[in-house]
Order: structure tokens, then sequence, then C-alpha cells
């Protein structure tokens, strides 16, 4: 994740989303440590006209939005410096791991998702609100056969090395293109899940999700929510789910709130500790958590009324899924359950995925839809093209992506292979918009390009209003994890949530919700966006402790 609405322009099932942040304002120490394997950029940029590049983002997420604004940051050589464009379908940034906040009280929309105008107004970035429909590179660019069955692509401005043909009919001439489409909620291919389920990647799907619950609340008849996905979506959003309901007077009397995930375990892959902490929460929350459940399909609600939902809400469905038996799947009995809400959190893809899509990006791509990059993030066989985030993978072979790839699974507990994908999180799109935007500064400039480096930082996740779970890469050896906890020093940690473990250091507990919100605070996209966050959170925190007081006296 996050956002051009790619899937919407093309009729999918929803927009494409973003995702935690990485380490900012690291690309000129980054500069000297990789130069010894830095890639020949081509020639720096002219213009028989004299004017300055011009460089578009597609893509308002984590990567595309954080390029463009670190485009204006950087120090810029006389009439070098570009004309950058940001072109997105919605009007708003959508800070997508702050999406349960609105779930449960602890953010509004102005904090979670602000408009691109407000977040551009203090630099010189064009804000395009559009669909993209297609890249139509020139000759001569890499691309230019395969772009050339997209429109006239010979038809150049001044140069252009191509352009992005929108859904209103016009085109925007770029020079250097970075693609940060970001992804799209992915159904897995199981039936009835674009016509039932709600995902959960805008914040059109929160809104949703939460007005649901407050019909649900209102109805005071029993009710059924069901949560498809065990990764860190699907159980943050049990948590803060089953928080609402609990206050509401839901769960666990009238609305019962199930969690369906195909694996052996939530989480898996995960950091141990944030498993454990993961799985006490649901279950004093009360939520029924269902391992090794894959969901066949879903369908209308069910007409005989023993078993169909008494809501009646549109959002009413049938969930028909299997339980693991060790056997072939599709021998497994079927079951069934009602649900007045599916929420859809088992997958995403990136958004040049659909056959749709690939027709309009005439560039290399593998088996899942994602852009293939070279290690500095150019898109393979195109020297002006960059591509960051959900939407980009590296080529095979890559050593940087390897390296970083099993160092990222090593540190998280994952046992990722050398060379695999690198997650598609906020995490890895926030460190590329740093590599992305200091790569097409060396490509005007004629420097060399850097091969990215990820640096895991580890992953934080809510577990409701007050609590959190952080995982920090910490590796502690046995033998110094025993001494501790048997230490006076044990005691106190165990009192704080800090838990210690081979796999690295968790926190837990409202410590580790403090800590997760002075993350997202410190990853805001801009200082006045800071500002506003701190500013509304502080404001949130003198009325809690306001209301406290009155209540004790």
């Amino acid at each position: 994740m996050q956002r051009l609405g790619l899937g919407r322009a093309l009729g999918e099932w929803a927009a494409p989303s973003g995702l935690f942040g990485g380490a900012r304002n690291r690309g000129h120490a980054t500069a000297a440590q990789a130069s010894a394997s830095a890639a020949p950029s081509g020639p720096a940029f002219t213009s028989a006209s004299g004017r300055p590049p011009r460089v578009v983002v597609l893509g308002g997420g984590f990567g595309g939005l954080y390029a463009a604004v670190r485009l204006e940051q950087l120090m810029w050589p006389r009439g070098k410096k570009p004309q950058v464009t940001l072109v997105d379908q919605a009007d708003r940034f959508t800070f997508k791991p702050l999406l349960y906040e609105l779930i449960n009280g602890g953010a509004d929309e102005q904090e979670v998702a602000p408009p691109f105008a407000q977040l551009l107004a203090p630099y010189a970035v064009q804000f395009v609100q559009a669909q993209v429909t297609s890249v139509q590179p020139a000759a001569g660019t890499g691309a230019a056969d395969a772009g050339a069955a997209l429109g006239d692509a010979s038809h150049d401005d001044d140069g252009a090395a191509g352009h992005v043909a929108l859904a209103d009919g016009s085109r925007l001439p770029y020079d250097y293109l970075l693609l940060a489409l970001g992804s799209a909620p992915d159904d897995r291919g199981v039936p009835g899940v674009r016509q039932w389920a709600v995902p959960f990647a805008s914040i059109e799907d929160a809104q949703r999700v939460k007005g649901t619950l407050d019909l649900l609340a209102d109805s005071g008849t029993p009710g059924s929510v069901v949560v498809v996905g065990g990764g860190y979506a699907g159980v943050e959003l049990a948590a803060v789910l089953a928080e609402r309901l609990r206050r509401a007077g839901g769960a666990p009397g009238g609305v019962v709130l199930r969690l369906l995930t195909p694996g052996s375990d939530i989480l898996e892959g995960s950091p141990a500790g944030q498993r454990e902490a993961a799985r006490k929460v649901l279950s004093e929350l009360g939520v029924d958590v269902l391992t090794g459940a894959r969901v066949r399909e879903l369908g209308p609600p069910s007409s005989d009324p023993a078993s169909a939902s008494s809501t009646a809400l549109p959002t009413a469905c049938t969930v028909s899924y299997s339980m693991a038996t060790g056997s072939d799947p599709a021998d497994a009995a079927p079951l069934s359950l009602p649900a007045d809400l599916v929420v859809w959190t088992a997958g995403s893809s990136p958004a040049t995925a659909p056959r749709e899509a690939r027709a309009g990006f005439p560039f290399p791509a593998n088996a899942r839809g994602a852009v293939i990059t070279e290690p500095t993030l150019r898109v393979s066989g195109s020297e002006r093209v960059f591509a960051l985030g959900d939407v980009a993978v590296a080529a095979a072979g890559g050593p940087s992506y390897a390296d970083a790839s099993a160092a990222a699974g090593a540190a998280a507990g994952h046992s990722e292979q050398a060379g695999a994908p690198l997650p598609a999180t906020a995490q890895v799109a926030f460190q590329q918009a740093d590599y992305a935007a200091w790569n097409v500064w060396a490509a005007i400039n004629g420097r060399q390009l850097l091969p990215f480096r990820y640096q895991h930082l580890g992953s934080m996740m809510s577990l409701g209003a007050l609590n959190a779970a952080v995982a920090l890469p910490l590796p502690v050896p046995a033998p110094l994890g025993d001494a501790v906890r048997s230490s006076p020093l044990g005691p106190l940690l165990s009192a704080a949530g800090v838990r210690l473990g081979g796999d690295g250091a968790t926190l837990e507990g409202p410590l580790a919700a403090l800590l997760r919100r002075g993350a997202y605070l410190y990853r805001q996209p801009t200082n006045e966006q800071r500002l506003n966050v701190a500013t509304a959170w502080l404001r949130q925190g003198l009325e809690a402790a306001a209301a406290l007081a009155g209540g004790r006296r």
C-alpha cells in the first residue's frame, strides 16, 4: 500500500491503497554509503527550448506523495529544478495505518485523509485529480514499440519522453515518470466477494464499516460481523471492531465477531511477541478466531428464517467456507454462517495487475502484474521511468533487493529466501520515496543512480484505542533474555509491556500505543500536517484527562 484510483478508473472493485513508514531524510547519507554500487544514469537532461524538466508522479500514496515532496526539497542546480505534477483520482491522501482510528474515534477525517491541496500548498507541486488510462512512451525511450500501439507516441511535446493519457481525453507530457500506483484489494478469485464484502483500503471503506456498525448497534437485534484475513490488517481491524462493539453493548451479548483465516494461526510469519499479544487481546475482546477456515463463496442471505440475519442490512450475506482437514481442501465439507457485515482483508495485488491496466502500461511486469525494476527503481528497459511501492518489483537476481529482503525477513522472524520480493507495506514505499526522488535528481543531472537498500525498522499494529503491539528488530540471545527476565529488571519490563525474544523485542499495551502514535506523527508527509495532527491529538488527550478528572469528583 498507498493512491491512484486506477482500480475505479478501470471498473475494479475498489480504489488501490497505499501502506508503516521508514527512515526519512536518509537520501544524502545513503548516497555516500552506496556510491560504490551506483549505476550509470545516462546523459543529463537538456531541452532545446531551455525549459526545466517535467516530472509526472502517478499515485498519491506513501510512495508517490512523499517522492513528489522530496523532489521539491532537494537542492537543484540552476535551471534543473523540475516542474513536478502529482496525479491521483482521489482529492485526498489516505494515511492508511490510521484508518482504524476512524472506527474507534481516535482520529477524524482531516487527520487520516487530508486534501492534497492542503498538503502541497507549501510546495510548487502541481496536483491533478484525474483517472489515468494509459502511459504512452515516445519513440527511443525504451518502451516505444509497446507505447506506439496505445496512441500517437511519436508526437512529442518539445522533446517529451512520453505522455500520460487521462480519462477526460487530455494528456500530460513527461520527461521523467514515477509509477507509484499502489495496490488494490484482491478477491483471490472467491465468488461473491466483490458483490457482498467491504474491503478496508480507503476512507470510504472505513466510513462504510463504521456506519454499518452503528446500524447494527441501533437495531437492537443479534448480529454477526466477519473479518476475512488473519494478517496485520485483519487482526488490527478485528480488535478495533470488537472494542467498538463492546463499548456499544454489542459483543459478547448481541453481535458476534469472527475472524476467519486459512492459516494455522493468525499473523503467520510475524514476530512471536506480536502474535501472542494479538491472540491475548482478541480472546479478551471475545473475538471468535477460526483458523484453517478457507472462504469458498459469499452469497445472498439465506431464505431460511432460522439461519438468516435478522437485521436486513444491505451488507447482509451468507459466508460459505470449509475447514482444513489435512486432505484436499476441495473435499472438505462446506459450512456456512450468516453475516450482517463481511470485511475482506485477505490480500491485495498491484494496481497494474488487471488485464485492462496491463494493456495501458507498456512496461515489463511479473506474473502478478507488478512492474519490474532495476535495483535503482528504474523500470527495466526504460531510461526515464521509475516505479516504487506496491506496484513495483525488482528484476530476478537484483542483489540489493535480495540482500534487503533476506535481512528484513530475518529481522522480522520471517523465513524468506534471498531474492524474494519486498513486502507490500508503506514502510517499503516510504523508504523508496527518498531513493526514487534522489535517482530522478541524479538522472536529470547526469549523476550515478543509487540501488535501493531497505532497512527493516520493525512493525507496529493497533490492538485498540489504548493498546498496540510494536515489534523491534533487536534479537536478544536466549541466555541474555533469561538473565534479564530473572533479574529485578524483569518484573519492571513485564509491567511496562516489554517482551524479549530471539526474534526481537516486543512492546505491547498503552506504551506501545503511544510509541505507535509518535511514529506515525513523525511519518506525516509534511511539517504542516505533522503540526495539525499533533494539535488534534493533544486536544484529544486534554479532553480525555478532563473527562477522567470530572468522573472522579
